[in-house]
């Protein structure tokens, strides 16, 4: 009988520790956000923040700014700690907010608390607000949280050190079956990472969404991302577009209007689309939207998070047309073009207006 005692007490022991490895991990554990708004163990209250039970049960503008303001008014280290903890307990509150991009990348509209919390971090500890995105990005919580997480990385992280995981961790976001059937605020304008990285290795998930014909909003983001890359990184870029065959199948037009962006005053970009226009398989909707649109000198200026877009002075474009005008010349004299003189014509003619369009205003 004692015998059988001491092993039903080793047997509780054993249990009761385990309880506690348990609940110790769970503490220490990730920060998803769990079934309800909580995580942790079945029936455990989770304690909340003094300042969490002070705003409104739906927080709004002045809510929130009342919270940033006590926040930001501790220690930094405080703040953090206290931030990371209620992320740690997986609680959220919904907002009346809209996710909102602003000027120079400054949001100013966040649809839960958690992603208000997120981007809060970034003001009081860039590096931080980066360890804690990290985890994060570590469990699938929400669009918006990673759309928030990934710029809190690429700001409180050098981006030599974290090229590669931001654009990975982006296209698993991209591709998440959920986050794309009915892609968010956040979702869309996470895009905007792959160009703040210059992730032309992305191109290949790019081209598979353009190429969705049934969904305009990702065939959008994608063109919008693809296009900016192109400008970024023109000699990458168009060397990848030119050995995309299905996506010059399936999209001609926005295709020849991306090599419409190559500067032809470079040798390398000048190659580039020398081979690409005397390609026997060009077709002549592509030779025409080529030459219709070339110099594509045309710039998208919108809020994006990460990054923005230069504008280009009239004195620079100036110079660029007279310079890619000398190239246009050459080429129509060259007998290797002479199966594109029709369009090489259209070129002259329509960079020609813009020269003398220039000469004009300037007297």
């Amino acid at each position: 009988m004692l015998k059988r005692i001491l092993i039903c007490a080793s047997i509780a022991f054993c249990i009761g520790f385990a309880v506690y490895l348990f609940k110790l991990q769970d503490d220490r554990g990730s920060m998803v956000k769990g079934e309800g708004g909580e995580c942790g163990l079945e029936g455990t209250p989770v304690a909340e923040l003094k300042w969490n039970r002070e705003i409104e049960e739906v927080p709004g503008k002045e809510s929130l700014a009342s919270l940033r303001e006590k926040l930001l008014a501790r220690p930094s280290s405080e703040a953090v700690a206290e931030i990371e903890g209620f992320l740690r307990k997986g609680k959220d509150r919904k907002t009346d907010l809209n996710l909102k991009i602003g000027k120079g990348g400054k949001i100013e509209g966040w649809p839960t608390l958690r992603v208000f919390l997120l981007d809060l971090l970034l003001e009081i500890d860039p590096g931080s607000a980066a360890r804690i995105s990290r985890e994060i990005l570590r469990s699938e919580t929400s669009a918006d949280e990673w759309a928030i997480a990934l710029r809190n990385v690429a700001k409180g992280e050098r981006l030599e050190g974290n090229r590669d995981y931001l654009r990975t961790r982006t296209e698993d976001l991209i591709t998440n079956p959920e986050w794309q059937a009915q892609p968010s605020v956040g979702y869309l304008n996470a895009f905007d990472v792959l160009v703040y990285t210059g992730a032309t290795e992305s191109l290949p998930l790019l081209s598979g969404l353009i190429q969705r014909k049934d969904r305009h909003d990702l065939a959008h983001a994608s063109f919008l991302t693809m296009d900016r890359l192109v400008q970024r990184q023109p000699i990458d870029m168009l060397t990848r577009l030119k050995a995309d065959r299905a996506l010059q199948q399936s999209r001609p037009e926005m295709t020849a209007q991306q090599f419409a962006r190559a500067d032809l005053r470079d040798t390398s970009q000048q190659a580039i689309v020398k081979s690409w226009l005397l390609d026997p398989s060009r077709t002549s909707t592509e030779l025409q939207n080529f030459a219709a649109i070339y110099p594509n000198n045309n710039k998208l200026i919108s809020h994006n998070m990460l990054t923005s877009q230069e504008r280009v002075s009239g004195t620079d474009l100036n110079a660029h047309d007279r310079e890619v005008l000398e190239v246009i010349r050459d080429w129509r004299t060259d007998p290797a073009f002479e199966s594109r003189s029709q369009y090489l014509e259209v070129m002259d003619r329509r960079v020609s207006q813009f020269v003398e369009s220039a000469d004009g205003s300037s007297r």
